[in-house]
């Protein structure tokens, strides 16, 4: 016998914001679930705990957020954003030309700090909790345009020594995202800045060979 399949949650926004209280109730809601998340996970976390944070009624909470999928699925999507405005002069270096002293340091510097910003959320929102198909996608676009920058840079740059720019560029991204994404949730060793430059260290030795 086939067992009923158990409703999905609803992910999407149940409506938009459009008033200065309405947008103030909003963010209010969402620092809640990011703190309740963060202290409890997502499996622990409950809408009436959200609510009682956030100083709303749980209706309230229910006009904007359907569910608490809803909420983690909002909390990525403000993420995402966040990384991408806090890459973007980085990778802009990396669209003019700069050359590898100056285009890489800001790289490193950049996901460092990005990964900085609540790391117990992000890993919760990335890596513990499913994602949604929307924010899976937006996440995946924003690593091939990450990716495809880079790349058109190694092929450009007369210092680079790699056989494969493409490659290389998801290679190298992917290798000091993933220590970033480490630094945060480890602390122990170095201070911000001595990180940064081991990665930029790392980086620019893959791509150039320069000691």
């Amino acid at each position: 016998m086939t067992r009923p399949r158990r409703p999905r949650s609803r992910v999407s926004p149940r409506k938009q914001p459009r008033q200065q209280r309405s947008r103030e109730t909003v963010r209010a809601i969402l620092e809640a679930a990011a703190r309740i998340f963060e202290e409890r996970g997502a499996g622990a976390a409950t809408t009436d705990a959200i609510a009682l944070r956030a100083g709303v009624s749980v209706g309230s909470l229910y006009q904007y957020f359907p569910s608490k999928e809803a909420l983690l699925a909002t909390l990525s999507a403000c993420h995402l954003l966040a990384a991408r405005a806090a890459l973007e002069p980085a990778l802009a270096r990396f669209d003019a030309g700069d050359p590898a002293g100056a285009a890489i340091p800001a790289l490193a510097a950049a996901l460092m700090r990005a990964h900085q910003e609540r790391p117990r959320l992000q890993r919760l929102l990335f890596a513990d909790a499913p994602i949604g198909s929307e924010q899976a996608r937006a996440l995946a676009a924003l690593h091939r345009e990450c990716c495809a920058r880079i790349a058109r840079w190694l092929a450009a740059r007369p210092e680079v020594r790699v056989a494969d720019p493409e490659l290389a560029a998801r290679v190298g991204f992917d290798a000091v995202t993933a220590l970033a994404h480490g630094a945060a949730l480890d602390a122990r060793l170095g201070t911000l800045e001595q990180r940064e430059r081991e990665m930029a260290l790392l980086l620019r030795r893959y791509f150039t060979g320069a000691p």
